[in-house]
């Protein structure tokens, strides 16, 4: 029984021995294919690649599109028009006669504003209150400016026959105003510098001419200086529609309210300030409501008086010989109107109370 246990442990171990012998000789197993991978992105040419923190070189900015598009470029702020580079000085037709001795004897010059068509008017100031021209201490003229070719033979013709025509190198129109009233002074400055008062006035005012000359002796007014009498007017505002007569840009004005200012149908000034305003115009802004830039931008920045002067009407009044007879200047006069003023102003049976 014990022999027959030996014979049969011998027989598996023998048997085991034998397998381990057909394992070594078998081939290996194969190994399993390693997992792909994924596919790298492809980027298209038309994005550009990613930012980077590093510099980039001058060569490669220039070719690589900015992530942003450049921001535009602000227009430059338009500059105002100033009066120096729209006016010029001199004067076609000065006549210096007209201030003998540089206006050393005279006590008034009157200019008068006036448009080349309007040979009715002048004519209808020449016959009625413009008759005190004949005085040797008055002076009186029209102030134009250059007249259109269909006129000019007309106005010689005029010039020829009365000798008052002063005409300015600026084209004749409402938007040059202001040039006309700069070409005034600079004639009263060139050849009358010595009379000691100038009357600014237009062609549709009607002026007493008597009483012109008694308010500007009053004993108030007589030794005055650096002053300019008329309406004056206060806290005016800057028309800004474009519709109005009167529009006036921020570019010529850029203030909200004008200052104090003698409204342009008739003002009167001491000739001390006619140089002085003369010298500050050109630095100025321009400014075509011609009132407001001579007696109220200009006079404002000379520290000119403005004084309020009632006998200044300067607007259509009532034709009675009273109303007449007190008042220095009357607006919005028609030239067959002049005649009418006129004989009310030389009337001599209405009784007026003083």
């Amino acid at each position: 029984m014990g022999a027959l246990r030996r014979t049969h442990g011998a027989a598996l171990l023998a048997v085991g021995a034998l397998l381990l012998v057909l394992f070594a000789h078998l081939p290996p197993a194969p190994r399993p294919p390693p997992a792909p991978r994924p596919a790298p992105l492809l980027v298209p040419p038309s994005t550009p690649p990613a930012p980077s923190n590093r510099t980039v070189s001058t060569r490669a900015s220039q070719t690589t599109a900015p992530p942003h598009p450049p921001s535009p470029t602000p227009r430059p702020k338009p500059a105002p028009l100033l009066t120096k580079d729209v006016y010029v000085s001199g004067h076609e037709r000065p006549h210096p006669e007209l201030c003998p001795a540089l206006g050393a004897h005279l006590r008034m010059l009157v200019l008068i504003t006036s448009a080349p068509s309007h040979a009715e008017a002048r004519a209808a100031i020449r016959f009625t209150w413009g008759h005190y021209a004949a005085r040797r201490d008055l002076t009186i003229a029209f102030m134009l400016g250059t007249p259109p070719p269909d006129l000019r033979s007309a106005l010689v013709a005029e010039d020829e026959l009365y000798g008052d025509l002063i005409v300015g190198r600026f084209r004749d129109s409402y938007s040059n105003l202001t040039l006309k009233t700069l070409s005034m002074l600079e004639w009263a400055d060139t050849y009358c510098p010595r009379a000691p008062r100038l009357l600014k006035t237009d062609d549709d005012m009607f002026i007493n001419v008597p009483r012109l000359l008694q308010f500007a002796a009053a004993p108030t007014r007589a030794n005055a200086t650096r002053t300019i009498w008329g309406k004056v007017v206060k806290k005016s505002y800057p028309k800004r529609t474009t519709k109005s007569k009167y529009y006036v840009s921020p570019l010529q004005f850029s203030g909200k309210v004008f200052p104090d200012f003698a409204t342009g149908p008739a003002y009167l000034l001491t000739t001390d300030v006619v140089r002085e305003l003369l010298a500050a115009a050109p630095r100025e802004p321009y400014l075509r409501l011609e009132d407001v830039f001579v007696t109220g931008v200009l006079a404002a920045k000379l520290h000119v008086t403005r004084r309020l002067a009632p006998e200044f009407y300067n607007k259509k009044v009532q034709a009675h010989p009273c109303t007449v007879q007190r008042g220095v200047a009357i607006h919005m006069v028609r030239y067959h109107e002049q005649f009418d003023l006129w004989r009310k102003l030389l009337d001599g049976k209405t009784k007026c109370a003083s």
